[in-house]
Parts: C-alpha cells; sequence; structure tokens
C-alpha cells in the first residue's frame, strides 16, 4: 500500500529533507537517517575532495530494489567512527 502513495524516488528525496539544526555535516545527518530508515551501505571509497585540499568519502547505498543512491561525505574522525561501526556489525555485499 505505501508504494501506491509514496514513489520510490520520493522515498530518497524524503531522506533529503534536514532533520534538526546540528553542528554536524548534513551529509552526515543524511546517512544517519538513511541508515535508519533500513538503506545498506554497498560500497565505500576514499578520494580526493573537489578542490584537492583533502578526502571525502564516496559511500553507495541501497534499499531493496530502489537505484542505488551516493553520498559524500567529508574524511573526518565522526564520519570514520560511524563507518567503522557499521562494518563492525555489516559486511560488504559480495558481488
Amino acid at each position: 500500500m505505501l508504494d501506491q502513495i509514496i514513489h520510490r524516488n520520493q522515498m530518497w528525496t524524503t531522506l533529503q529533507e534536514p532533520r534538526t539544526p546540528a553542528y554536524v555535516p548534513n551529509s552526515y545527518l543524511l546517512l544517519l537517517s538513511a541508515l535508519d530508515s533500513g538503506w545498506q551501505i554497498s560500497n565505500v571509497e576514499l578520494a580526493s575532495s573537489w578542490d584537492q585540499h583533502g578526502l571525502i568519502y564516496l559511500v553507495t547505498l541501497y534499499k531493496d530494489r530502489n537505484l542505488p543512491q551516493e553520498i559524500i561525505l567529508p574524511k573526518n574522525a565522526l564520519v570514520a567512527s560511524l563507518l567503522d561501526e557499521y562494518f563492525a556489525d555489516h559486511s560488504l555485499p559480495q558481488a
């Protein structure tokens, strides 16, 4: 029934909305919200940032039959600890 009311792309778009004011990156809150909503991490890559002055995480998420979504996160201790905690409980899916 929910599929008839909310389209799959609309579900992801809803996750993009800000939750609460905070002093953490919006992308970090988006990742937390996605994980709480049942999305799972399928891939994490470390890449150079667009300005070449640091590193970023490219995190690919999937849920059921939805198209994969990618989140760009800054490389910092907060994000690293979340990813470490996630992978302590989960493993990357085998291709």
